[in-house]
């Protein structure tokens, strides 16, 4: 009897929360054997977590403020409360891509749920997320603005984020367990995800009738989350932020039914 039938649908997403709990020791040691082996012959070690979001931005603050001149005050602190949550979600959905296929020998081994992979993944770069708000506070800190008290909203402007990426994770292993073009597909989308997603611009930069449909991107209203409590020192909406929470879980219901009706014929596959 397959997964699906023995779990209804709309128990799905309180059954997943109920692993991740009964399942948080092994995730916690799961997280910190990744971080140990990331950076266990590194000589700066968990610095690069901080240096690479911070290159990256100086190069486009460069470029995008000093060469083609985008209009906003302050561009380095913009650009990186964008950068941080659109690097969570491009690395975590890249990475997805690859781990029901890393993972396969461990199946038998292991009586921990298939999805408890994909779990380790998001918060090993969650925890990499963490790392990277260091750089961000020191240069909003450098440049003058200070850390605003909406900084402290960042756990609860976290969770739809969170969602999101768990559930996109999700679908692209599934999908890449059963048909390899999805690897080149999900990396063309992601770069036309990347640049419907406010990180470089701001929204007033664009027409109203773009934004419309730019803000259907789920992306699109998380980033500005973020941006909202470290730069502009405002809270999101709470109208925009429940029902970008609702469409979150969404994408995380989508996620759970797709792997759940999948996962019993994983093994056919790899």
């Amino acid at each position: 009897m397959s997964s699906v039938s023995q779990t209804s649908a709309i128990s799905f997403v309180p059954d997943f929360f109920v692993q991740m709990y009964g399942y948080r020791e092994y995730l916690k040691q799961s997280v910190l054997r990744d971080l140990r082996n990331k950076y266990k012959r590194s000589f700066l070690g968990y610095i690069w977590t901080m240096l690479h979001p911070l290159a990256m931005m100086s190069v486009l603050a460069v470029v995008f403020s000093h060469i083609m001149r985008v209009p906003v005050k302050d561009y380095a602190v913009f650009l990186f409360a964008g950068l941080l949550p659109w690097n969570y979600f491009n690395s975590t959905a890249l990475m997805s891509l690859h781990t029901i296929r890393a993972n396969a020998r461990l199946f038998s081994q292991i009586p921990v749920p298939k999805y408890i992979f994909i779990l380790s993944l998001t918060f090993s770069n969650l925890a990499n997320l963490l790392f990277a708000l260091v750089p961000l506070l020191i240069i909003s800190i450098v440049m003058g603005r200070g850390v605003p008290l909406t900084a402290l909203a960042f756990p609860i402007v976290l969770i739809p984020l969170f969602l999101t990426v768990v559930g996109i994770s999700l679908i692209l292993a599934t999908s890449n367990v059963f048909f390899d073009d999805t690897l080149h597909l999900a990396e063309v989308g992601l770069n036309m995800l990347y640049f419907m997603s406010p990180v470089l611009f701001h929204r007033e930069l664009l027409p109203g009738w773009i934004t419309q449909y730019l803000v259907l991107n789920p992306l699109f209203c998380q980033i500005e989350f973020v941006r909202n409590i470290f730069y502009d020192g405002v809270l999101p909406d709470p109208q925009v932020f429940a029902i970008n929470l609702c469409g979150a879980a969404f994408v995380l219901f989508l996620g759970l039914f797709i792997f759940r009706k999948s996962e019993d014929k994983f093994l056919y596959f790899l």
